[in-house]
């Protein structure tokens, strides 16, 4: 009831199906009327509930696995729409988590090499992001096998027009694989021109030539990167979700498989990715999965078993800084401005140093 700044937000789906005149656009909510509220930023003393014991001097609550267990400030901005549409926006924890400091410092070693003792680092450690989650009914995707899922960002000029500078589809596309003079070119262009510009990036990645080494299997990276978006089978059960069991941070590369009546790239019946890169959930180690694909884990030849790469060290990040939510929003709370674990880290440095 104290707080002084109240946001919200409108949610619209457009439809530009094939055959119609023109796009569609269907108001699926607006506003604090719709209940589109956006919760308070995870400041501490403040915002109390979302931290542990209901403390603001304390680190942010853990995830959960029902909906009555997460902090009011999350259940209060879940917004419930027609046509069984989920909607929240609002500040998360960074879910992502790799060393990707030392990907930009080519250090392929992750720290090892030099014995350096700031590693394993999880660059994202101890960051919140503000985040809209959606949840998409299956039936307005209608007999569609195989959904594809990407992200643009655009910023308006002074003459209104709005302008795409950044896209998102595949983890590490374009920050590892695409060469920096056509970085600029993809964040400016849409999926459909991938095969034509940029696919000899997955077929040749700049990574790989640093790297010195060829992809796990022979067109992989084509299927995963082009067109680069984020492809969902829609044909399987329910994806595990981080602390479920059998969940695999490694995909398929831990033996994490769903059973798929689509498609069956691999000849084995039918088995895919229960993770990454068969949609990407939260809790999937990215970076990992993807030096495997590139083929730094060994060549296949030398492996007996493609779903079993326990003994690959990768960057040694392994989890995220905190837990995961496995009901809906999903992503972790936010954590404590006043208490988080890069503060933690380095009052831990200087008490070594002391």
């Amino acid at each position: 009831t104290n707080q002084n700044l109240r946001q919200s937000y409108r949610l619209d789906l457009i439809d530009r199906r094939a055959g119609r005149t023109g796009p569609r656009r269907t108001v699926l909510g607006d506003g604090a009327a719709d209940g589109l509220i956006v919760p308070p930023n995870n400041q501490g003393l403040v915002t109390a509930f979302y931290n542990r014991g209901d403390d603001g001097d304390r680190p942010a609550k853990r995830g959960v696995a029902r909906i009555n267990q997460l902090d009011p400030y999350t259940q209060g901005a879940i917004a419930e729409l027609d046509s069984g549409y989920q909607v929240f926006a609002g500040q998360r924890d960074d879910g992502f988590y790799a060393d990707i400091q030392s990907i930009f410092d080519l250090d392929f070693s992750f720290g090892a090499a030099t014995g350096s003792v700031s590693k394993p680092f999880d660059s994202q450690g101890g960051f919140n992001v503000h985040t809209i989650v959606v949840n998409i009914p299956m039936e307005v995707l209608g007999d569609a096998k195989i959904a594809g899922v990407w992200a643009t960002t655009h910023r308006v000029g002074a003459d209104g027009q709005a302008e795409q500078v950044g896209r998102q589809g595949n983890p590490l596309f374009a920050e590892a694989l695409i060469a920096i003079e056509d970085k600029d070119a993809y964040n400016q262009t849409m999926p459909r021109r991938d095969a034509r510009d940029f696919a000899k990036y997955a077929e040749d990645p700049e990574l790989g030539r640093v790297l010195g080494i060829s992809e796990l299997i022979p067109g992989l990276l084509r299927s995963i990167y082009v067109p680069d978006v984020i492809k969902v089978d829609l044909t399987t059960g329910p994806a595990r979700l981080a602390g479920d069991p059998d969940f695999n941070e490694r995909s398929v590369f831990g033996g994490d498989l769903l059973q798929s009546t689509a498609q069956d790239p691999f000849g084995n019946g039918g088995l895919i990715p229960g993770g990454w890169p068969n949609g990407r959930r939260f809790g999937d180690d990215v970076l990992d999965i993807a030096l495997i694909a590139l083929g730094a884990a060994g060549a296949a030849a030398d492996r007996a078993d493609l779903t079993d790469f326990s003994d690959f060290a990768g960057d040694r990040v392994n989890r995220n800084d905190i837990t995961y939510n496995r009901v809906f929003p999903y992503a972790a709370t936010p954590l404590n401005g006043r208490n988080h674990p890069v503060q933690q880290r380095g009052r831990a440095r200087r008490a070594l140093s002391n």
